[in-house]
């Protein structure tokens, strides 16, 4: 089942559960053919709800694109057909136990090229192996702890997005693996945290701990405060016709918010200049403005608002439904939803996550075959024999980095720390706030990078510009569409000079459409895509992810994009052209919700830490001991439910009429959870967590910064945290990436570089322009 793709010609081998599965599906994507390999009884993933046509939307969710076999790795037959198919694989896989293996001892060494990812959910060497789903590796990450307001308890995500960003990573992991491989011949055995994964895409998590003050002295440990970002200039207010309405004060406000509001009478002394004779002074009273700016909402008709707010540029947006946001108009003029077949089945799917070139898009269920149908010849060993370090995978790639905010910076960083040689084009007039080296928010994201200035509306800065993208591999954006065509810096007018680029496009819509020059945050997207809409507790649309989820995704899928450039120019040549758009990213990581409101016109509503397709009973977030301290436990089946009955000194629970069976727990779901929070209220939560992991139950103590960087055994162990140097902060914290190869984490965190402080080094050594030559680029302001 190979497609045409950057990825043609390459062979995957997955072994892989939750964890690993969208790994193998991302590559599949591209052209690899990826082969499944499941127990005799069938897919695990087969099982999972919801379902339609007599298939399940997740297994055919994550499995589109794959051939699945059906081995018994227990037998001398499975054992020989595993082996021969691990000798012609390019790329494995796993995500077992950090002790398994997929064969007899020797297997894996006849393969001395296979790229072997391993993902378990704490990493090897880590002191425990603890029980994990999509809710406890939220709990024990941080993400939960932002999720959710203070008078909530704190939330998931809907939808498997831990699950999904573990995956994200693990392709990125296989692809710059496999650069590597071709290089040397050598493999490399790459082994993946997915909870270190986890809690390196949880925006202010982190940021706030390592930048202690920025925010006040009260603000070291991100609160959890709903809607309201972390800067605190963005949220979601209900309107006239009950339904919310994304709102962001931190881009124009002083050109369009205010004149807006005082038009319509509703600026209260906003308008009075003597209050307020600057933005400056409404930013020190952001709470003030946001209240304002949120009463006026409350008179408006939302999507109306989102339309008008959109034409006068702003990132604003309305809180959607998944079948509301299905029926947009841009899925419809980017034919976004199409049919995938397989076997007597079609079903309505989604689009993929980013779009190639000319390469069509056309999805195919998983097809089950006999393993002897997979004929993969033995890959032959050797290689060129390039000298390339086993933690900097990437070193020989150029990027060209575009990019500002969050989504585009954090992706060219994970390339960055695998060795890539980043360069950053700034420039004066577009670095302030959160886009400064001065700000913590920027200095989160672009490390490992180096920075030049380039004054774009320059032609002579166009032209250096341009010189530079000559010399690169790949280059990646997120201005607004067209604008890097206007420069020729898209990848038609750059083929000619470097056919081998890649250009990404990282547009908030996409590079078409009628949508494509709206403006986009990560919260825009949340709240078009019906994220937002459905990460609340049970009847309430206002609340939604408590940090920038898409945009982190949307860089990680960057990466993968870029990877995937990279080995399609060694093969052919020629790079290609990425259209991310960061709505459909967002639309993707819903993909199996998404196709139940297609197939089954299910329109799903808010569960809280619910489990959304009730395949948990109890799954929830439970009061522990401590001010604003909490439990997160997840219980599957009759057997495990005996036991938390058990670790809860009461046993007989299990034999309750209410509970004996999955079906009445999720009856009488409200009296069990009441009879949980009397159990755990009054103990340590990391006393739970232990309890209940100690009997075989999932269960995570809900943690914030201070508990990952001081409390958390499995980061400390692994030394996922160091340090690093950047201006003006100095010495500061870091977490490291997290995967190790061959052993060895990445070790190069270089921190931020000052606004232009590469530009001379990089314009001199690159593209031997003299000091004469700079000085008169210089002088004509194309460095500024």
């Amino acid at each position: 089942m190979t497609n045409p793709g950057p990825l043609a010609g390459v062979r995957v081998l997955e072994f892989a559960g939750w964890n690993g599965v969208l790994a193998g599906r991302l590559l599949a994507d591209d052209g690899a053919d990826v082969v499944r390999v499941v127990p005799l009884d069938g897919d695990p993933l087969a099982s999972e709800p919801p379902f339609a046509r007599g298939r399940s939307l997740q297994e055919a969710w994550y499995n589109a694109g794959k051939r699945v076999v059906r081995v018994d790795a227990g037998t001398t037959e499975g054992g020989e057909t595993i082996a021969r198919l691990i000798a012609g694989a390019d790329i494995l896989i796993e995500d077992w136990e950090p002790a398994g293996e997929p064969a007899a001892p020797g297997t894996l060494a006849a393969n001395p090229a296979l790229v072997r990812v391993s993902v378990t959910p704490f990493g090897h060497g880590a002191p425990h192996a603890w029980h994990v789903n999509d809710l406890i590796a939220s709990a024990l990450c941080g993400s939960a702890s932002v999720t959710g307001t203070a008078a909530t308890r704190p939330l998931p995500g809907w939808g498997n997005q831990t699950h999904n960003t573990v995956g994200m990573y693990a392709a990125i992991c296989a692809l710059a693996g496999l650069r590597a491989a071709r290089l040397t011949g050598r493999g490399t055995h790459i082994d993946l945290s997915a909870h270190e994964a986890l809690v390196s895409c949880t925006e202010q998590v982190l940021m706030e701990w390592f930048f202690p003050g920025v925010w006040g002295p009260a603000r070291t440990v991100a609160p959890r405060q709903g809607a309201i970002h972390w800067s605190g200039a963005y949220d979601i207010f209900p309107g006239r016709d009950g339904r919310g309405a994304q709102v962001s004060v931190a881009l124009r406000l002083a050109e369009t918010i205010l004149p807006w509001l005082m038009e319509e009478g509703a600026a209260q002394d906003l308008a009075d200049p003597e209050r307020y004779p600057n933005v400056v002074a409404m930013i020190r009273n952001l709470p003030y403005l946001m209240s304002v700016v949120g009463q006026w909402v409350a008179g408006k008709d939302t999507t109306e608002l989102f339309h008008t707010a959109q034409e006068k540029h702003l990132p604003w947006s309305v809180v959607l439904s998944v079948p509301e946001a299905l029926a947009s108009p841009q899925i419809a003029a980017r034919n976004y939803i199409t049919e995938a077949s397989g076997d007597d089945t079609t079903l309505p799917f989604p689009g993929r996550f980013y779009r190639i070139g000319e390469v069509p898009w056309e999805p195919s269920l998983s097809l089950e075959v006999p393993p002897g149908d997979v004929a993969w010849p033995v890959r032959e060993q050797g290689g060129a024999g390039t000298h390339l370090p086993r933690t900097r995978p990437l070193e020989g790639i150029r990027v060209l980095d575009f990019t500002h905010v969050l989504a585009g910076p954090f992706g060219t960083r994970v390339l960055g720390d695998l060795g890539a040689d980043v360069i950053k084009v700034s420039t004066g007039s577009r670095s302030s706030g959160a886009n400064s080296p001065s700000h913590a928010y920027f200095t989160s994201w672009n490390r490992n990078k180096r920075n030049i200035s380039l004054d774009m509306s320059r032609p002579e800065g166009r032209a250096v510009a341009r010189r530079l993208a000559l010399e690169c591999d790949v280059i990646v954006e997120n201005f607004s569409a067209g604008v890097l065509a206007r420069w020729g810096l898209d990848r038609a007018g750059l083929e000619a000079g470097n056919p081998r680029i890649t250009v990404v496009s990282m547009g908030g819509m996409g590079q078409d459409g009628p949508w494509s020059r709206f403006v986009t945050f990560a919260p825009t997207i949340h709240a078009l895509t019906g994220l937002s809409y459905l990460t609340n507790p049970a009847g309430n649309h206002l609340l939604g992810y408590g940090f920038s989820l898409t945009d982190h995704l949307s860089g990680l899928l960057g990466a993968v994009a870029s990877l995937a450039g990279v080995e399609q120019a060694r093969r052919t040549g020629h790079g290609m052209s990425v259209d991310l758009a960061q709505y459909e990213a967002g639309l993707g990581i819903l993909g199996p919700t998404l196709m139940d409101a297609l197939a089954n016109g299910t329109r799903h509503e808010p569960v809280g830490a619910r489990h959304p397709f009730d395949v948990y009973a109890p799954h929830g977030v439970y009061p522990a001991a401590g001010d604003d301290e909490w439990v997160a436990i997840a219980v599957r089946g009759d057997a495990e439910f005996g036991m938390l009955c058990a670790v809860m000194g009461q046993p007989a629970l299990a034999g309750d009429a209410r509970f004996a069976t999955h079906a009445g727990r999720l009856a009488n779901a409200d009296a069990l959870d009441a009879l949980i929070d009397a159990w755990t209220a009054g103990q340590d939560r990391y006393a739970v967590m232990e309890a209940c992991q100690a009997a075989g139950i999932a269960a995570g103590a809900v943690q914030r910064a201070p508990d990952l960087v001081s409390r958390d055994a499995n980061l400390a162990a692994r030394g996922f945290f160091t340090t690093t140097h950047s201006e003006p902060w100095g010495e500061h914290g870091i977490d490291a990436f997290p995967a190790r190869f061959d052993g060895e984490r990445p070790p190069r965190y270089d921190g931020v570089h000052g606004l232009g402080a590469d530009t001379f080094a990089v314009l001199t050594e690159l593209l031997g322009i003299d000091d004469e030559a700079f000085a008169a680029l210089a002088a004509a302001g194309a460095l500024a």
